[in-house]
């Protein structure tokens, strides 16, 4: 009977240790099993975390077309501008000036040397004037010539009637500068080519002076390049 009590005895021990193993079995395998979910977790947040912290690379950008640079249009060549001031029809000018000793003699042929003549102005076309041209003198040398040929120095001019040369193949300037003297003021007025053609046969246009005529005064030319450059008309009493 005791026997039997004590193998009763030592098998509910057995079935209670194997039940406790059994339970702790199980618990640690949760453990583990909760442990491994846990770490899986963490390693997906860590790797999340880590793909959101770098940057994503961007396509390197494409650089906007340059556009060549704009050349200029080339310009069309100006006109020189005139030498000197620019006059109107019959504006009023200084006088010119004679030399205090002569002027240039003429040569008996070929163009003209360059020089400043006392030229008679005959007409002829606009731009092409038929002159006659003369030397003349002034001052000292005007008494002392005059005498030399038996004449007399009148108001401090005497021209050489010997030698002279017409000249009708010299053109003016295009600019050249052209004035004409009033005889009664003693006043000069620049005036065009086409103007000098008209005043010498006809009447001023519209601006001249009151009361201005046309008189053939003598004119004090300038030659540059058997170019008339200047033809400024010289009042003498």
């Amino acid at each position: 009977m005791t026997t039997r009590r004590t193998l009763h005895l030592v098998l509910a021990g057995t079935l209670v240790a194997a039940t406790l193993a059994a339970c702790s079995s199980e618990t640690t395998s949760t453990a583990e099993s909760t442990t491994s979910i846990a770490d899986t977790t963490t390693i997906a947040e860590s790797t999340t975390s880590a793909a959101d912290t770098v940057p994503a690379t961007e396509p390197p950008s494409t650089p906007a077309p340059t556009e060549p640079p704009t050349t200029p249009a080339p310009t069309a060549a100006t006109t020189a501008p005139p030498v000197g001031p620019v006059y109107g029809l019959y504006d009023e000018v200084t006088p010119p000036t004679v030399p205090s000793t002569h002027t240039a003699a003429p040569t008996p042929s070929g163009t003209l040397p360059d020089g400043t003549y006392w030229t008679l102005y005959n007409g002829g076309d606009e731009m092409l004037p038929s002159v006659t041209v003369y030397q003349a003198f002034f001052g000292p040398e005007c008494v002392s010539q005059a005498a030399a040929t038996g004449d007399e120095c009148l108001n401090d001019i005497f021209v050489q009637g010997d030698p002279y040369r017409d000249v009708d193949d010299m053109p003016f300037a295009a600019d050249v500068y052209l004035t004409v003297a009033d005889p009664s003021t003693m006043q000069s007025y620049w005036i065009t080519p086409a103007e000098l053609v008209q005043i010498r046969a006809s009447s001023p246009s519209a601006g001249a002076p009151a009361g201005y005529d046309y008189v053939p005064f003598a004119y004090m030319m300038t030659v540059e390049d058997g170019v008339i450059v200047s033809f400024q008309q010289v009042w003498t009493p």
